[in-house]
């Protein structure tokens, strides 16, 4: 699905919205010693979105670090074209949904 803009009913979808107005950012690393001495580690990046008022959090994901650097680059872009929308004096387009996949491959 790289650089595929994805065909999403979101008026169909069953997702119901939560508003969360702050999110707290985790670092879970896994580390084994080999038995040659060297350590290996592995991390995701979990984020807890979270919400004031009720003063409870609303959802976690964990992500990899690969995917967490797409979200920045994809988040980043949003917010400019955000600004040039709110800027504007025309009426809004209907929104582009975006994957966070460049040049991703699953097996």
């Amino acid at each position: 699905m790289a650089n595929e803009q994805l065909n999403i009913n979101l008026a169909k979808s069953k997702l119901k919205p939560l508003f969360a107005d702050e999110i707290a950012l985790l670092v879970k690393i896994k580390a084994k010693k080999k038995d040659n001495g060297e350590v290996e580690k592995e991390g995701h990046i979990s984020i807890i979105f979270i919400d004031i008022t009720k003063q409870q959090p609303i959802g976690e994901f964990v992500i990899s670090r690969t995917t967490a650097k797409d979200f920045i680059i994809n988040l980043n872009q949003t917010i400019i074209n955000l600004d040039k929308e709110l800027a504007s004096k025309d009426m809004p387009k209907p929104p582009e949904i975006k994957t966070t996949g460049r040049d991703t491959s699953y097996r």
